[in-house]
């Protein structure tokens, strides 16, 4: 951590004596929003805000990250990293040399992300929700504000002087997602968190002359998984469900009017999203096909696995093979018999079908190293599946179902996230990620020393 101190303070020094002046950014991350479902809804005039940044701007639907989940998506964008270099590769991630999962942290990530970088070098940073940023990353002269994973909004603002603010403005980190069993009490806790966000965001921009606001929206992926279904014309709920589209373009149009031609303003999602038709329990798949054995009949862990065990899985669609000298009751060799369990689950994997009406459930399967480079973190899974739009992969212990129904409505998918920036620019479709942050990163002349 010297060395990166030195590093941040030697390119901050370079930028003072070249007199260099880094630009304006501002982030609005919009979570789990298509590039599909935006498309649609600004030809149907429910964006027109959008429609007219679009006209000058650069909108490209976008990659997320494999696995797509907001945790994963979100924190390798602010650090221009892939999840296999952060370390940092699912909601929950597993405990070196052991079968125990915890959640990760901020504080576990191997390098600052980009706003402490900005912060470093002297810009004046605010950073609102952004997953994962718990606890919050400690800006200099800034506001950090935590996300979703925060147990408590005490535990989720730095620096502390900021509380009493966010307490008066009744800042919300999140929708209660209990209500979901009440549609009309769930959607007015959907726009009573989206209105704190843009009072707290707005109450902040008038605050200070930020050099990068990075605002994090995370009621869309809300209504989203609970009541996707909404979309169709014809739902019960359709009219509310565009009315959240229509007051996020408010906040967007708002937003847009607030800066100069000079400031960055970039829109983007994290996943995609689409309905669901069956979750799939990889963990129950692992057990048919001879892969996984557990201790007991009823296994509450996976820290109950038996020694005989070839692979495990983690959410979603993350499979670790039981190596010899990694797992505590390894029982595979590295090297030619790992690589060949690797190939036998994905030989199989392809091959499994819904047995309701014969549908494919896997999409592809991605070996870890090929995907995402040799260089990645000691715990990251040996292979990455991704299921076809509308397959849900799990990995419950208990309950022996390979399929049954989700009490959600809708799931995170990998290919259709957005990217939205205020200029045209030659950005490529299919953009990941993790490769959006090196405009950011370009603009505020912070940009991460590995990208």
């Amino acid at each position: 951590m010297q060395a990166m101190d030195s590093f941040i303070e030697e390119l901050a020094a370079d930028l003072k004596r070249d007199g260099l002046r880094a630009g304006r950014a501002v982030v609005l991350g919009i979570d789990g929003v298509p590039h599909s479902l935006l498309r649609q809804l600004m030809a149907a005039g429910i964006m027109p805000n959008m429609t007219k940044l679009t006209a000058a701007g650069t909108l490209r639907r976008m990659e997320s990250t494999l696995p797509c989940v907001s945790s994963v998506a979100w924190t390798c964008f602010r650090t221009g990293l892939n999840p296999g270099q952060i370390g940092l590769t699912g909601f929950t991630d597993r405990r070196p040399r052991t079968y125990k999962t915890y959640f990760p942290q901020s504080t576990a990530l191997p390098l600052p992300t980009m706003e402490e970088y900005a912060a470093n070098m002297g810009l004046k940073v605010m950073v609102m929700g952004m997953p994962v940023n718990y606890p919050p990353v400690k800006v200099k002269n800034g506001v950090s504000i935590g996300c979703f994973l925060s147990p408590s909004l005490e535990k989720a603002v730095y620096p502390v002087e900021i509380l009493d603010t966010l307490k008066r403005l009744d800042y919300r980190i999140d929708v209660n997602t209990s209500l979901a069993s009440e549609p009309e009490r769930f959607i007015q806790d959907v726009f009573a968190v989206t209105e704190r966000y843009r009072q707290t965001m707005f109450h902040f921009w008038e605050q200070e002359k930020w050099d990068l606001m990075m605002i994090h929206f995370m009621t869309t992926d809300r209504m989203h998984h609970f009541m996707w279904d909404q979309a169709d014309a014809a739902a019960p709920y359709h009219k509310e469900f565009l009315e959240l589209y229509s007051r996020i373009d408010e906040v967007i149009g708002e937003v847009a009017a607030k800066i100069d031609d000079d400031t960055l303003l970039m829109l983007l999602s994290d996943h995609g999203f689409c309905g669901i038709k069956q979750e799939v329990n990889l963990n129950v798949w692992l057990q048919q096909e001879g892969f996984l054995r557990f201790q007991s009949s009823a296994p509450k862990s996976l820290e109950e696995i038996d020694g005989r065990s070839k692979a495990y899985s983690l959410i979603p669609g993350r499979i670790f093979i039981n190596l010899k000298g990694r797992e505590p009751r390894g029982s595979v060799a590295p090297g030619s018999e790992a690589e060949s369990v690797c190939e036998q689950i994905t030989e199989r994997l392809l091959q499994l079908r819904n047995p309701q009406n014969g549908e494919p459930v896997i999409d592809r399967v991605e070996n870890w190293r090929r995907f995402y480079g040799a260089n990645v973190c000691g715990v990251a899974p040996d292979l990455v599946a991704l299921g076809h739009y509308g397959y849900d992969l799990k990995d419950q212990i208990i309950g022996k179902e390979l399929f049954r129904p989700s009490k959600l409505k809708g799931m995170h998918t990998y290919d259709d996230a957005f990217l939205f920036v205020n200029r045209p620019m030659a950005i490529p479709e299919g953009i990941k990620i993790f490769e959006a942050s090196a405009i950011i990163g370009e603009q505020c002349r912070c940009r991460h020393p590995l990208e």
